[in-house]
């Protein structure tokens, strides 16, 4: 862990990350940021946002924006924990292909806030959450929880990321640099993974929590406070140890290189199944009662995910035959029909008692690791069959460039109007990519609150 991180340390210092990694944050960035603005339709997020820019509680000097509000700042600490709430609520922020980690989520809104709140710019973002990203997804590889996953990487991972891309923005020292990852790996979190499948929605607030870790381990760690080297062996005791993923390849192929953004409003270890399910909708009845049977059969983490009656949003967002019966029912993937509108509607909840589980066990290698067979039986005798052996949005399908600009139109069109335009403009592969624009002037013209004042 030592080389892994004197090396992230060595590379916020001298700034040496590639042009082409800073572009792909820079697309994961704004990806994150679109997942943050659309979670703003839920009570929840809207709430949590108006408590971190003057509503009830503390509210600290206005240096770091909210994206959800307007125009409005709060301390970076509040700032970044409303924005993780946010960027987790719907399921739609980008997560990392080759472990259960979602780097940016853990990494992005203390890295937004702290640059945001000194003065930095954009390469300073950048260069903090490829870092930030780059730690804790080697993490993530090394320390592999066994399946079913008992804790939720949201709580486990989110210090490490934050503390990362934080000493990385604040430019520490190695040593600081390290006391301060390894000191935020003491503080993780232990959530559990059924508060996701239950729908215990205090679960979307671990990132968040994990990020306001990452500020407190960072800063004691200035003040000369350390923690154990082993702490890593201690707190992840229970994991599927590989040391040589901490620092295997370093600087060859980045984290974010190896990351995917989502296009269904849901777990990823459900993609595979949605999208099988609604490549077979052009073939189904209208009428979702002419379906007898739905047999899935998909890859261990996604067959777990079983609950048949979710009570709340995200228990929907994590269930199998829910997320499978919502889009045969509405035959679309819309991010709308993963949404509390329909979580409860009647020709879905028939359908989901109908939807039959069953593991994949001998999964192929990735990418196709996370594979899926939907099984529709219709009542007249016909059987209809997809296989889905790696769903779209990862490093091997990665969704193309109007894809992506689509799906930030849909999302936020009708809240942010313009930010799809700008972020098309912004992440332009053929034009120039300034780094040295200020954060604050970026975030204010990319959100379109510059133009509202």
């Amino acid at each position: 862990m030592s080389e892994l991180l004197s090396w992230a340390a060595a590379r916020a210092a001298d700034g040496d990350i590639p042009g082409h990694v800073l572009r792909t944050a820079l697309v994961i960035v704004c990806d994150d940021l679109a997942a943050m603005l659309v979670a703003h339709t839920e009570d929840e997020v809207r709430a949590v946002t108006a408590q971190a820019v003057g509503g009830p509680g503390p509210a600290g000097a206005p240096e770091s924006t909210v994206v959800g509000a307007p125009g409005r700042r709060a301390d970076r600490r509040s700032a970044a924990l409303a924005n993780a709430v946010a960027a987790n609520w719907t399921e739609l922020d980008g997560g990392y292909r080759p472990a259960t980690c979602h780097g940016s989520l853990y990494a992005l809104p203390a890295a937004l806030a702290e640059v945001e709140a000194t003065g930095g710019t954009l390469g300073d973002l950048l260069r903090a959450h490829v870092l930030g990203y780059e730690v804790v997804t080697r993490v993530a590889r090394a320390y592999r929880p066994p399946v079913p996953l008992a804790l939720h990487p949201h709580a486990t991972l989110s210090p490490i990321g934050a503390a990362a891309a934080l000493a990385a923005a604040r430019r520490l020292d190695a040593g600081t640099f390290a006391a301060a990852v390894l000191g935020a790996a003491s503080m993780s979190l232990t959530g559990p993974f059924s508060h996701a499948t239950g729908g215990a929605t205090i679960r979307n607030a671990w990132a968040g929590a994990g990020a306001q870790l990452g500020f407190v381990a960072v800063d004691v760690a200035a003040a000369g406070l350390t923690a154990s080297p082993a702490v890593l062996d201690e707190v992840f005791a229970a994991t599927v140890v590989t040391p040589g993923e901490l620092t295997a390849g370093l600087g060859e192929r980045w984290g974010v290189e190896d990351g995917y953004q989502k296009p269904y409003a849901c777990c990823q270890y459900l993609h595979a199944s949605v999208e099988a399910a609604a490549t077979l909708v052009v073939a189904l009845p209208d009428d979702v009662d002419a379906i007898a049977s739905v047999e899935v059969r998909t890859h261990p983490l996604g067959a777990a995910l079983t609950e048949a009656d979710p009570a709340t949003t995200l228990a929907g967002r994590f269930s199998l035959p829910h997320a499978v019966s919502t889009v045969l029912h509405h035959r679309t993937t819309d991010a709308a029909v993963f949404s509390g509108a329909h979580l409860h509607d009647p020709g879905t909840a028939a359908l989901r008692g109908r939807v039959r589980v069953e593991e994949w066990a001998d999964t192929p290698a990735a990418p196709h690791d996370r594979p899926s067979t939907v099984r529709v039986t219709l009542r007249d005798g016909r059987v209809l069959e997809e296989t889905v052996l790696s769903a779209a949005g990862g490093p091997d399908r990665p969704l193309s460039r109007p894809e992506l600009l689509a799906k930030y139109e849909t999302l936020t069109g009708g809240l942010r109007p313009g930010f799809a335009d700008r972020v098309r403009d912004l992440t332009d592969p053929r034009g120039p990519l300034d780094l040295d624009v200020p954060l604050r002037d970026l975030l204010d013209g990319l959100l379109g609150t510059a133009a509202a004042r």
